[in-house]
């Protein structure tokens, strides 16, 4: 019976464990801008000048400083940008209709585009591109139907794929921060972090943010989001920290 009462109460406590592990938290921005960038569909940060870069549904890259004020801008003819990834040396916008990745040096200057082929329809291509450090690798994800991120190496061939359908009805954009793979979905309006080695889930945050397009996080890990529609950026504190 002791032993009964024993196994009871670990089942007990690894419940509580599980339950505690899915709960969801709810963040409050700090605030929030309006910004003269039409569609802003993904934000990324630029740790160099600590300004960030914006991609707009329009094609067009923007810089923009700290309070979303446009430094400068350059037009991609006939794209749809859903996604922005930057490091040292480039910056690489994503364009769904074409399944194309256009990659551009720091002072704007365009370099190449790269086509990754991807099946479906135009409007359910990439919508998410950051890189993996833990398998260096950079990842682009599929929107919705089904969710799949691809794993590319540095000649941008595809070495594998993942089904995350299972996460979210969508993943609308992808950062990573601290050693760790974060999710958006614009659908659930969640933030999701990840383990970057096996993409389990392990946290979730809801946001009070109505089609939430893109995310990036400061050097102070302060969590910044784009809305879509309302051509806004989002403050949130760390939400680890919340």
């Amino acid at each position: 019976m002791i032993y009964f009462k024993n196994y009871l109460l670990a089942g007990l406590a690894l419940c509580s464990v599980s339950l505690a592990a899915q709960k969801i938290a709810k963040l409050k921005p700090v605030r929030s801008i309006s910004v003269d960038i039409p569609e802003p569909s993904d934000i990324c940060y630029n740790p160099t000048t600590a300004t960030f870069y914006i991609v707009s549904d329009d094609g067009i890259l923007f810089e923009a400083d700290k309070d979303g004020k446009v430094i400068r801008k350059i037009a991609e003819e006939n794209a749809d940008y859903e996604a922005v990834y930057a490091d040292a040396q480039n910056i690489y916008a994503v364009d769904e209709t074409h399944r194309n990745i256009c990659i551009y040096d720091h002072n704007f200057k365009k370099i190449k585009a790269i086509n990754v082929p991807y099946s479906g329809g135009r409007n359910k291509g990439y919508e998410a591109i950051t890189f993996n450090k833990n398998k260096n690798s950079l990842i682009v994800i599929t929107e919705k139907d089904p969710i799949t991120l691809l794993e590319l190496d540095t000649n941008f061939k595809i070495t594998n794929q993942v089904d995350l359908s299972a996460i979210a009805s969508d993943i609308a954009a992808a950062t990573y921060y601290n050693d760790f793979l974060w999710l958006l979905s614009d659908e659930r309006m969640m933030v999701f972090k990840l383990n970057p080695a096996t993409y389990e889930v392990l946290g979730k945050w809801s946001l009070p943010v109505i089609n939430p397009e893109g995310m990036a996080f400061d050097a102070a890990g302060n969590l910044m989001v784009t809305c879509d529609d309302m051509q806004r950026i989002y403050y949130f504190n760390n939400p680890e920290k919340n």
